[in-house]
């Protein structure tokens, strides 16, 4: 191709002749796994990339090896397209040194490729989420409105189901600012809040993202205003600063935006490995979702979102995953198991207590989550068979305390440490037995 062509191409908008997105991977090598979305494979040879990437939104990732400890990828997000319009054309380049993808290093290679497109077209692979094979299909409980459960193993679900929350705007939020409409992640990036890994930080900071969420680790999940009582309920059920936070008319947060964040912070961990997104992950589970009994109520439609994206998330990690969310952070499984069967004790009380009152929408919360409770029976976890008898409670001050409740050791009852105002005389109890003389 003569220079003076590819220069009349520099203006014009490169679009795929499918119709579909269309992602090019430059240079790659051969002998390197690669992902999309739900789908991930070892290329014996040198892989050229995906076309009719439909609309949705899309991940795709490489590495070296299935081993390797460094993924790099992008996100992208296809929007539905009209009879006349094309899809996008994307052109990363893998980097020799680096390690990872990035976008072409001039605008003259990037034109290059892209004008290669028609004639190479057919050699990239088409996009295709297959199925996990299973001996059974598990459905979701049925949604408002819906007339039959939702099948998330099948090809057309799970993926919507796992990213359906996950929009530009978040993307920008998180990751900063699009470059050619995508958003770069590595397994290196770190989450704004993750104490841990600050000495990392520190070793990658040339490398790598601080990606920051809404919700991030280091906040105290209270509104810094609140004062008295409301401050106490806050601490305990934060619902109410979440629908502030999320639906303050002075941000750009949207109410879908807290299951956004989850369903990327889950994706990011596993696929790419990124150990700092799978502590916000559990942390969003235990500290925030699962805690914030009274969404149901004030915030139905969002709470069902929420638990059926968690449901998704343990369906996609069984099936089409070969890692383990929960062996990899034992030190959270447990937590998570203490939050959800505290939530399942609380969920039952505010219906049992709405009575004729509990609209459909609130319904469907209690249907989704005993469709979640019986996923979980597999791991041998009965939400009703096990009382919660310690917890971390947050003072007003701020202060993190751990208590522990005895009093039904010998019985089969059920119930959540609640913290209890006592009155102090000289730095102990009122009314405690003195043995002093």
């Amino acid at each position: 191709m003569e220079d003076s062509e590819i220069d009349s191409e520099i203006s014009s908008k490169v679009t795929s002749p499918s119709g579909g997105d269309v992602f090019i991977l430059d240079g790659l090598p051969a002998n390197f796994t690669v992902g999309c979305d739900a789908t991930s494979f070892n290329s014996a040879q040198p892989f050229p990339g995906f076309r009719d990437i439909p609309p949705g939104t899309h991940l795709i990732w490489v590495a070296p090896s299935e081993s390797t400890s460094s993924r790099t990828g992008y996100w992208i997000c296809t929007p539905e397209i009209g009879d006349t319009q094309l899809g996008q054309v994307y052109v990363k380049q893998w980097g020799e040194y680096d390690e990872v993808l990035s976008d072409p290093t001039d605008q003259t290679g990037e034109r290059f490729q892209n004008k290669r497109l028609e004639r190479d077209f057919a050699h990239l692979s088409p996009y295709h989420l297959r199925a996990a094979s299973t001996e059974y299909s598990h459905k979701l409980a049925l949604s408002q409105g819906d007339e039959h459960p939702l099948d998330l193993l099948g090809d057309q679900n799970i993926w919507y189901q796992l990213t359906f929350a996950i929009q530009p705007n978040l993307l920008n939020r998180i990751i900063g600012q699009a470059r050619n409409n995508t958003w770069h992640v590595t397994t290196a990036d770190s989450v704004a809040g993750d104490a841990r890994l600050a000495e990392e930080a520190q070793l990658y900071a040339s490398g790598m993202s601080q990606l920051q969420f809404t919700f991030p680790m280091d906040a105290r999940l209270i509104n810094p205003e609140a004062t008295g009582s409301e401050r106490t309920r806050q601490a305990l059920d934060p619902t109410g600063w979440i629908i502030e936070k999320l639906e303050s008319p002075n941000s750009d947060l949207r109410p879908e935006d807290l299951t956004g964040e989850f369903q990327f912070a889950f994706i990011v961990g596993m696929h790419l490995g990124n150990f700092s997104c799978l502590e916000q992950w559990f942390f969003l589970a235990t500290r925030l979702i699962f805690r914030s009994y009274s969404l149901t109520i004030e915030r139905p439609e969002q709470a069902r979102n929420l638990i059926q994206t968690f449901h998704a998330q343990l369906l996609y990690n069984d099936r089409y995953l070969q890692g383990d969310v929960f062996e990899l952070m034992p030190e959270h499984t447990r937590k998570l198991q203490l939050a959800l069967t505290t939530y399942q004790n609380r969920l039952s009380e505010k219906l049992l207590a709405l009575g004729d009152l509990c609209t459909p929408g609130q319904h469907a919360v209690s249907m989704a989550f005993k469709s979640l409770e019986s996923w979980l029976l597999r791991f041998g976890w009965d939400l009703k068979g096990e009382y919660v008898r310690s917890g971390n409670v947050m003072l007003e001050d701020g202060e993190m305390v751990e208590a522990e409740l005895s009093d039904f050791e010998d019985e089969d009852e059920r119930g959540e440490f609640a913290p209890t105002i006592v009155e102090m005389e000289n730095g102990t109890e009122a009314g405690l037995l003195s043995w002093d003389a």
